[in-house]
């Protein structure tokens, strides 16, 4: 596997097919596997770059410093430093959000193009979310975290069928894969205190708010269109796309072959 070195520090990516190089950053729990069923989909036109921040996934765990958003922003320069790609998209979901806004308002100048997720400010509610599941994991272990994040993420009428189940096996799956109990509490600890308000406000390149419309973290959910309205507004240029029938942030999982032309439209639209 490839690994990026930071003073000791071994930081994972992988790099599969070609065109437009456009980097991929999921939710907390999934990772790069949040975009398993898309990627396919997306690599005979671009390049996609796969990475993992310092404490979770195939990187390195131990890091007693902690995991400010910063230090994880960082951690992807130090990947494209690596490879040699001076200047890339961005398509950062759920969590991932927050870590692609961030790096498009710190370098500016490497990012072509950013597709996000509205939900990158901090609220109490969101606070709350994270805490619980720290403590329904602590609890209850990973099975009943993929249980409930499953429910929260996909669309409205996957709730209770049998792909509820398929995801539910996923997301328990990566979760083992992708964290202990310890850096989960610090890698959540860390997304429950963001609000990148100011950082939106500083966004030049072209921007695409992308998610799904259905379920409880879609764009059809009160809190989450008041999010989708508090981004554009100080983000003015930002296009919006919706996916139907797609979760709010598992749309290219349940939606892949709607989500992928979306993704390759504006990347080549703004190579």
């Amino acid at each position: 596997m490839p690994f990026a070195n930071d003073d000791g520090v071994e930081l994972w990516y992988d790099i599969s097919g070609a065109g437009e190089p456009l980097v991929l950053s999921g939710g907390f729990g999934l990772l790069d596997d949040q975009f398993a069923k898309i990627r396919p989909l997306l690599t005979p036109q671009l390049q996609v770059i796969d990475w993992h921040y310092r404490g979770a996934g195939r990187s390195d765990r131990a890091w007693p410093g902690g995991y400010p958003l910063d230090r994880w922003v960082d951690d992807l320069a130090v990947i494209l430093d690596h490879v040699g790609l001076p200047a890339v998209h961005l398509w950062g979901t759920s969590t991932g959000a927050p870590l692609s806004v961030r790096f498009a308002a710190r370098y500016p100048d490497r990012v072509k193009s950013l597709i996000t997720y509205p939900g990158v400010f901090s609220s109490p509610a969101g606070r709350r979310m994270f805490q619980l599941f720290q403590e329904v994991a602590e609890t209850f272990g990973y099975g009943a975290l993929g249980r409930l994040t499953q429910w929260i993420g996909c669309a409205e009428h996957n709730v209770f069928g049998g792909l509820a189940n398929e995801l539910a096996v996923f997301e328990i799956e990566s979760f083992q894969r992708n964290f202990t109990l310890a850096s989960l509490a610090k890698t959540l600890d860390t997304f429950a205190h963001t609000d990148l308000t100011a950082d939106v406000a500083k966004l030049r390149m072209p921007v695409l708010v992308l998610m799904g419309n259905s379920g409880q973290l879609g764009a059809d959910m009160p809190n989450q269109r008041a999010a989708l309205e508090a981004f554009t507004r100080h983000c003015p240029q930002a296009e919006v796309k919706l996916i139907d029938e797609g979760g709010g942030t598992y749309h290219m999982i349940e939606q892949p072959e709607q989500t992928a032309p979306v993704v390759i439209d504006f990347v080549q639209t703004h190579a």
